[in-house]
């Protein structure tokens, strides 16, 4: 079939559980560039407070993928340096979840 096998890294945005709001926002090839993206709340991805998680998922070409490389983030109003996600471990509500960009 000949796929590329170069990854994305897409990077979703949740509200709080999976039925309130979820958002895939785009996607990047390098996992540096999606990480900046998230840290620096590019083009608002927390619309103003509605989106309380990211996550950025490894994807590699196919369907069904279920990559389970990710890392995730919470929006804090108290980071340092101004309101921004920080990284966190996989929420509880999310655990049994994969494949949230493109699933």
């Amino acid at each position: 079939m000949g796929l590329n096998c170069e990854p994305i890294y897409t990077i979703t945005t949740l509200r709080g559980t999976i039925h309130n709001g979820i958002r895939c926002v785009g996607f990047t090839h390098e996992l540096e560039t999606a990480i900046e993206m998230v840290e620096d709340n590019a083009m608002d991805i927390n619309e103003n407070g509605y989106y309380h998680f990211a996550v950025i998922e490894k994807v590699l070409p196919g369907i069904y993928n279920i990559e389970l490389d990710h890392i995730w983030f919470k929006w804090r109003k108290d980071k340092e340096g101004g309101p921004g996600y920080v990284r966190i471990d996989k929420p509880d509500q999310f655990k049994r979840i994969c494949g949230f960009g493109i699933g």
